[in-house]
C-alpha cells in the first residue's frame, strides 16, 4: 500500500471538499448540542395545566310539547 503522500492527486480528495465535509458535520454537531440543551430545558420552559371539563347540562325537555 502507498503513503498517501505519494498518491496522484487525482486519487485524493480535493481540500476545498474535505473543509466543506468538515463544515457540514461540524453544523449538524452544533444542532445536535442545541437540541440537546432545548431537549433540558423543556421542563423549565413548558407549563402543562389540565383542567377538567364539566360535562354540558342535558337539556331538558319543555312542557310545551
Amino acid at each position: 500500500m502507498e503513503p498517501a503522500s505519494e498518491l496522484p492527486p487525482s486519487a485524493r480528495a480535493p481540500r476545498g471538499g474535505l473543509r466543506l465535509m468538515i463544515i457540514i458535520v461540524a453544523g449538524l454537531a452544533l444542532i445536535a448540542v442545541y437540541a440537546n440543551v432545548q431537549k433540558a430545558r423543556r421542563d423549565k420552559i413548558e407549563k402543562v395545566s389540565i383542567i377538567p371539563v364539566s360535562p354540558a347540562p342535558s337539556g331538558s325537555p319543555s312542557p310545551d310539547h
